[in-house]
């Protein structure tokens, strides 16, 4: 089986309750990250924790959507609630979607469903925009990096995780238009929720990422709304790295 997996939650310490956060007068961020995960054209499973913080999510999603399976799971040990996610449903691959990333590419999605082959994991560029994509990984990948993750209390930096166990994995080629500019694409401040109701005033929930960069490279105002958190974002990683 071969799913898109939302992995989300409430409890944000930067932004808290930023899954659902009013986006446009229509639309929360868990709502535009379905809109453009059905792109992907697999079921969507929204992956979020055991913890009474996101009752209010799971009731949110189950009221509006009828086809969206919920799995709950660790709170803080993302790694182990994919896994177990991956077991329940017997899934063999997923395209593993951040909550964060509101604008991420559906067309990268497919691109390394199709390119898997014999690897377990196709990772991002490191110097991808922040937040057009995750990962795509097989069960083989999670079954191999367990006994790395199965006694921690967090998670969240998986990569450290894949390199740790040597997963046979593959960098997805993108467009120089996807490679390191001044914009940001993830939501984990309060000006990553500012740019993403601009923008999301202006286009539609599952517009083209490419259409929206191509804008933002023509408007350098409104990156600077929130680019200078970037610096954070990366800090916070390396200090995670470094007490793995």
């Amino acid at each position: 089986m071969k799913f898109s997996i939302i992995t989300a939650k409430c409890n944000s310490k930067r932004l808290k309750n930023k899954i659902l956060k009013k986006i446009n007068s229509r639309n929360r961020a868990i709502d535009i990250l379905i809109a453009r995960a059905r792109h992907i054209g697999l079921p969507i499973i929204l992956a979020t924790s055991n913890s009474k913080n996101d009752d209010k999510l799971v009731k949110y999603v189950l009221n509006k959507y009828q086809n969206i399976k919920i799995f709950r799971g660790s709170e803080n040990n993302k790694l182990k609630r994919w896994y177990d996610c991956f077991t329940k449903y017997k899934i063999k691959k997923a395209c593993m979607i951040d909550g964060d990333d509101l604008c991420f590419c559906y067309d990268m999605y497919k691109k390394a469903m199709n390119k898997i082959g014999q690897n377990d994991l196709i990772k991002y560029p490191n110097n991808l925009i922040p937040g057009l994509f995750t990962f795509v990984i097989k069960k083989k990948a999670l079954i191999k990096t367990k006994k790395y993750f199965i006694k921690k209390t967090k998670t969240e930096m998986a990569e450290i995780f894949f390199e740790k166990a040597k997963i046979k994995n593959k960098t997805l080629k993108v467009k120089k238009i996807f490679l390191k500019k001044n914009i940001r694409l993830t939501l984990d401040y309060i000006e990553d929720l500012r740019l993403f109701k601009k923008i999301y005033k202006l286009f539609s929930n599952n517009e083209k990422s490419i259409k929206v960069l191509n804008f933002l490279i023509k408007k350098p105002n409104l990156c600077k709304i929130n680019f200078f958190r970037n610096i954070q974002w990366k800090r916070k990683q390396e200090l995670e790295k470094i007490t793995f």
